[in-house]
C-alpha cells in the first residue's frame, strides 16, 4: 500500500492501522466467511467513508479561523 499509494515512509504506521481497519471489514476463512467486525460488534460495518489510500484531499479552513490565525504573531 506504502508503494502503490505513493505515501512517505513516516506513515507508515498509519498505513498499517488503515490496512488492519481494513482487514477487519472483510470476510475471512477463519471464521466461516463471516467479517470480523460483525463477530465482534454484531452489526454489518459502514464503509462508505473508506477512500483510496494516496487520494488527495484538502482541508477546510472556517474563515474565522483562518482571519485568527494569520493575526497571530509570536
Amino acid at each position: 500500500m506504502i508503494l502503490t499509494g505513493n505515501i512517505p515512509d513516516f506513515l507508515w504506521p498509519d498505513v498499517l492501522l488503515a490496512a488492519v481497519y481494513i482487514k477487519n471489514r472483510c470476510p475471512t476463512k477463519a471464521l466461516d466467511g463471516m467479517l470480523p467486525y460483525k463477530k465482534f460488534k454484531g452489526k454489518p460495518p459502514s464503509v462508505h467513508h473508506l477512500w483510496a489510500l494516496g487520494s488527495t484531499v484538502y482541508s477546510l479552513i472556517a474563515k474565522e479561523d483562518h482571519i485568527k490565525s494569520a493575526r497571530f504573531v509570536p
